[in-house]
């Protein structure tokens, strides 16, 4: 399990971005009325 680090919201999409621990990021954000994630 890794540790959050930083949340930017909003992010520069306009979504939300979790910032985990050796750099791995969540980004979270609508498109066309539904949450689309993706995690880098």
């Amino acid at each position: 399990m890794l540790e959050l680090v930083k949340v930017e919201d909003p992010d520069a999409d306009g979504g939300l971005t979790l910032i985990f621990q050796e750099n791995k990021k969540l980004q979270i954000k609508l498109v066309d009325g539904k949450l689309v994630s993706e995690f880098t």
